[in-house]
């Protein structure tokens, strides 16, 4: 079969058509159920929304497969799948982004150029060989992705304000959490044997500390009356998770997809937790 050539095998293959890491689901999905959920309505701006998002979000693999492959770094043969995924999640976003200009909601639009800069900054570090093992390019990437919080609420009330900000923002705390935390944890998986204490202080520390102050920055937040008190709760969650996972009880020698569904079923309780804190009254 020539580079070129199409087979079903070819066409299927899940690591061109499909992001392979649960992580990454679970920060354009939290986000976005987030602003769903504070903003309380479904439109039919948002089944738009829906469908550019999940278009976009998609595409980032076969994107990231073709890119890959111009640098040299896969086999030619997963050029033509590769480009069929990219025109299909593609279509998938210009009629979402054509929907929400028909619906009024263009705004968005200036939300998905600010993800696709950073999007085009990825593909660089990516054509270059850079960009595993940085920790700043995930937070920015999960930056981009929890775009979805205010774009969903936006759109689900009519339009941008301040409370969409404030959703980023909390969405955007919890990422780069949980990135550093999971930075460390995989220290751990390549231990044989539990740490003593000054180890796994130099592991952990930066999470805790990050986790520490994300709870202090919420709390200011929350004294500014700007987000409602019960968020407090899951940031708070979250921190004794960093203490638990990243000091008391260390992943020793666990697999990576064990700390990534754990990981994932941590990001599930704090979109419920932020949702049920903007629903209580008060």
């Amino acid at each position: 079969m020539t580079s070129g050539t199409l087979s079903r095998d070819t066409l299927f293959k899940r690591h061109i058509a499909l992001p392979q890491q649960h992580g990454a689901w679970a920060l354009w999905l939290a986000p976005f159920v987030i602003g769903v959920g504070v903003g309380r309505d479904i439109t039919p701006a948002l089944g738009w929304l829906t469908l550019a998002t999940t278009g976009a979000f998609l595409a980032l693999q076969p994107l990231t497969q073709l890119v890959k492959i111009a640098a040299g770094r896969r086999s030619a043969r997963d050029q033509a799948p590769a480009l069929v995924w990219l025109a299909v999640y593609g279509l998938l976003g210009l009629v979402g982004a054509a929907g929400l200009v028909a619906t009024g909601q263009a705004w968005v639009l200036v939300l998905g150029a600010l993800a696709l800069c950073i999007l085009a900054w990825q593909m660089f570090l990516v054509a270059r060989r850079a960009e595993r093992g940085q920790m700043g390019v995930e937070i920015l990437g999960a930056a981009a992705l929890a775009l979805g919080a205010p774009a969903a609420y936006g759109v689900a009330v009519g339009g941008p304000d301040m409370t969409g900000v404030w959703l980023w923002t909390l969405c955007v705390l919890q990422a780069a959490g949980g990135v550093v935390y999971i930075f460390a944890t995989l220290v751990y998986r390549r231990m044989s044997a539990l740490p003593d204490w000054p180890e796994r202080w130099r592991i952990a520390g930066r999470s805790t500390l990050l986790h520490v102050a994300m709870v202090l920055i919420v709390g200011l937040l929350v004294a500014a009356n700007q987000i409602p008190l019960g968020v407090l709760l899951p940031f708070s969650l979250l921190l004794a998770e960093a203490i638990y996972g990243g000091l008391l009880r260390p992943p020793v020698g666990v697999k990576p997809t064990r700390i990534g569904v754990r990981q994932t079923v941590v990001t599930t309780l704090f979109a419920a937790l932020v949702i049920a804190a903007y629903w209580m009254p008060g």
